[in-house]
């Protein structure tokens, strides 16, 4: 696990720490939550073993393209940022092309080894073994992104994107986990808003309280389990660890999580927010986040990113806490998106320089200085980070406190992963199985997915 140890971040958590409990939000609210991705379908082309070397700025104009899934907050400001880009660099045409989330990675793989598609991409953290195996990604020229310049200037969870010596890509910004609550609803349950949980036991009282049930139906979940969105990260990432458990092996071979009595106690508290707290139910919204956005779920847990679309979508009165402790620890899950040069990129001299150009300017501390106001995700650079803009800000407060502890997850297959999380939690709810057999079955799935990996390297 890569985790976020910069002496800068520390510093900051501390004067983070020391600021109040959020204060009223603006009456706006989130939108889909892009963390959870289909897994990238495998290419039969060759795995890039060598770094293309540094080239001059193109002299003659290019057209390169970039790809995205859209999301609209990040198409709106990616649009901008193009068009300051080519301000700058008027022989450089860059052309955004975004496709729905569910339809990405077959994109990809239908035009990167047909050599059509994508010169920059955008893609999650998560992907990058299976993005790099499938040939689809060329290494970042080692003369234009010193490997000491990176791990020296960004947060150490970028460096994830590692592989074998060679970084692959880089982001403009890093995210981790809070709680967004609704304070309409603490306020009208008779809780404070202004004094949120600050453990997981805390948090499924207060969810009791919120909980609505007309007629033997429930019609407001005071927190909605969904291991689709968030709640698989919930698991890995943060309850094992606050139940004293490891996710995994320091090496990223064995995954840990039925290993400890904490992993299985972390695995019940989950699973007893439905079945002992009674404060979930799956049929409540389409989603976590459609539910919480409709009033149908007083809190969930959703990223930094999240804010973007907050502020300008939610009807009432919100506002984000940490991520609560456990009996044992506290902890949070860190990921991000991040951009790549594709192979394709690569193999054309002026597109490869063109790209390289975008890449340092996406990368940049002055674009990373507007993409947290508008998306609301966290500065890579750790120099940004320490903008008291940032640390000020009540609603980005929640997310930096936990940013020391924060853990990016090593994924073979992100998609696999979590949907080997998702069935089991199902098997418990919908059909009744065991929650420590439908555990045990999970981790057999996920380890089979890293042994093949590791037998393939």
């Amino acid at each position: 696990m890569k985790r976020l140890t910069l002496l800068a971040i520390v510093a900051l958590a501390l004067v983070v720490a020391a600021c109040s409990s959020p204060t009223p939000a603006p009456t706006q609210a989130p939108a889909a939550n892009p963390t959870t991705a289909p897994a990238a379908t495998q290419a039969p082309a060759a795995n890039p073993t060598t770094a293309p070397a540094a080239t001059a700025a193109p002299a003659e104009k290019v057209e390169i393209e970039y790809w995205q899934y859209f999301y609209e907050s990040k198409k709106n400001l990616m649009d901008k940022l193009i068009a300051e880009f080519e301000a700058q660099n008027p022989n450089i045409t860059v052309v955004q092309t975004t496709f729905p989330y569910e339809q990405y990675n077959d994109k990809v793989a239908a035009s990167v080894p047909a050599g059509r598609g994508p010169d920059v991409i955008n893609l999650y953290y998560g992907w990058l073994p299976r993005y790099i195996n499938s040939g689809y990604l060329a290494p970042l020229p080692e003369a234009d992104f010193p490997a000491a310049e990176i791990e020296k200037d960004f947060v150490p969870m970028v460096q994830i994107a590692k592989v074998d010596g060679k970084y692959y890509a880089l982001p403009t910004a890093v995210r981790n986990l809070a709680i967004f609550y609704n304070k309409d609803l603490y306020t009208a349950a008779g809780l404070d808003p202004a004094n949120p949980p600050k453990t997981f036991e805390e948090l499924a009282a207060a969810a009791q309280k919120m909980t609505k049930v007309e007629n033997g139906k429930m019609t407001v979940a005071g927190w909605r389990v969904d291991l689709t969105n968030q709640d698989h990260n919930l698991y890995r990432e943060i309850l094992i660890r606050a139940y004293g458990g490891t996710p995994q092996s320091e090496d990223h071979k064995k995954i840990l999580w039925n290993t400890t009595p904490g992993g299985y106690e972390a695995w019940q508290f989950l699973v007893d927010l439905t079945t002992k707290y009674k404060v979930s139910e799956p049929t409540i919204g389409q989603d976590g986040p459609t539910a919480w956005l409709a009033q149908q779920a007083a809190m969930m847990v959703s990223g930094s990113f999240y804010l973007g679309t907050a502020k300008s979508k939610a009807t009432f009165n919100y506002g984000v806490f940490p991520m609560p402790a456990g009996p044992k620890a506290t902890a949070n899950f860190g990921s991000f998106w991040t951009h790549g040069i594709t192979t394709k990129a690569a193999k054309d001299p002026a597109k490869l320089a063109a790209s390289v150009k975008f890449l340092k300017f996406l990368t940049s501390a002055e674009v990373m200085k507007q993409w947290t106001p508008a998306i609301g995700e966290l500065p890579a650079r750790a120099e940004v980070l320490q903008d008291p803009t940032f640390a000020n800000d009540p609603l980005l407060a929640p997310f930096l406190k936990t940013l020391p502890v924060s853990y990016a997850t090593f994924f073979v297959d992100e998609a696999a992963d979590r949907t080997a999380l998702v069935n089991a939690y199902d098997s418990v709810i919908l059909k009744g199985v065991d929650p420590k057999q439908a555990l045990d079955e999970a981790v057999k799935i996920v380890q089979k997915l890293f042994d093949d990996y590791w037998a393939s390297q």
